[in-house]
């Protein structure tokens, strides 16, 4: 009895211990400080991630890495790990042999997001990507727990960004069975963004001319970075339209999807989006690729499928791609960390 009680006090010890030094170590902070090496990884980053050119992506790796050996405090390499490893994965239709390993891209992207979100939490975007890959890394190794996890962390960025993470959390979603109750609901809430990007209320029975006029003159950056084009991804609405269709042509609504690919060109660079061309193939074979979106995924054969852009060779660039006119104009801007603070 009297050795049970030691131990007991032991483990009450150990345990005290444990809470009282994991409470009080400090944070890992983000460090402001960035070396020549850093600000050439941020760059090369940007430059091929805005020019499509998925076959940088080991480079990329390599720099932002390098970086982050240099400064393990450096929140932008961190980040962009995360965002280069589910690009890898994301567009895996351009690989010619796709390999089985390409999911350990979801283990790795998980893995930085995780970090990031450690280092920041207030950066709204980082929640609801490491929503996506908790629910996605659940997925892969059946995991129910740790999808119900992801699942409850998606609802945590959609009530904390509206405007950004319906999208975000959605565009998973499209990747499920049209008759599953969350792709039902990814696709409410593609109708739901607009809404909360314009502070309105709409419906399908609108042409959307009014809502996108509100976001286009919007100031408040929430909406602004979320629902319109910027310099990170400056074809965001009309990757946001070609998602949101594909949806629609999956369920069946072919003559919604194709109101909403039209929608794509209120943009005011449609006619510099690359995958413009992509879009009006869509709203041509809208009614075939009902039944196309809604065969399952043959990852082996990928490269010759016709899928829903969550599975495509544009799954990510098709918001983030700029055409060679654009990538002139707008050059490289070395974004401060204060621009990842929306709080």
């Amino acid at each position: 009895m009297k050795k049970n009680i030691i131990i007991l006090s032991l483990l009450t010890t150990i345990y005290g211990c444990s809470f009282f030094v994991k409470t009080f170590t400090k944070e890992k902070s983000i460090s402001d400080k960035q070396t020549e090496l850093s600000k050439k990884a941020d760059k090369y980053f940007w430059d091929n991630y805005h020019q499509g050119n998925y076959d940088s992506i080991p480079k990329i790796v390599e720099l932002l890495n390098s970086a982050l050996q240099e400064n393990p405090n450096d929140f932008k390499a961190i980040a962009h790990l995360g965002f280069v490893h589910i690009w890898a994965l994301a567009e895996r239709q351009r690989q010619q042999n796709l390999k089985p390993d390409i999911t350990e891209q979801i283990i790795l992207s998980k893995k930085y997001f995780g970090e990031a979100y450690s280092m920041n939490p207030h950066d709204l975007r980082v929640i609801g990507f490491l929503a996506d890959l908790t629910l996605q890394e659940g997925t892969i190794f059946n995991n129910k727990k740790q999808q119900t996890e992801g699942y409850f962390l998606g609802l945590k960025a959609v009530r904390k960004w509206p405007q950004f993470n319906k999208f975000t959390l959605g565009y998973i979603f499209s990747n499920l069975d049209k008759s599953d109750k969350n792709f039902q609901k990814g696709l409410k809430w593609q109708y739901e963004t607009i809404d909360d990007c314009a502070c309105d209320k709409n419906t399908k029975n609108t042409d959307y001319k009014s809502a996108i006029q509100k976001i286009k003159n919007s100031k408040d950056p929430k909406i602004s970075r979320a629902c319109w084009n910027t310099w990170i991804a400056p074809h965001n609405w009309e990757g946001f339209c070609l998602n949101w269709g594909d949806m629609l042509a999956k369920n069946g609504e072919i003559e919604e999807a194709i109101k909403i690919y039209n929608l794509a060109k209120e943009s005011d660079s449609y006619e510099e989006w690359p995958f413009a061309t992509e879009l009006e193939n869509r709203i041509k074979n809208a009614t075939k690729n009902q039944i196309e979106f809604n065969k399952p995924i043959d990852n082996p054969n990928l490269k010759n499928q016709n899928v829903i852009m969550f599975n495509s060779k544009i799954a990510c660039t098709a918001c983030h791609q700029m055409s060679k006119n654009e990538f002139i104009e707008f050059e490289h801007k070395n974004l401060g960390n204060e621009y990842y603070f929306i709080k």
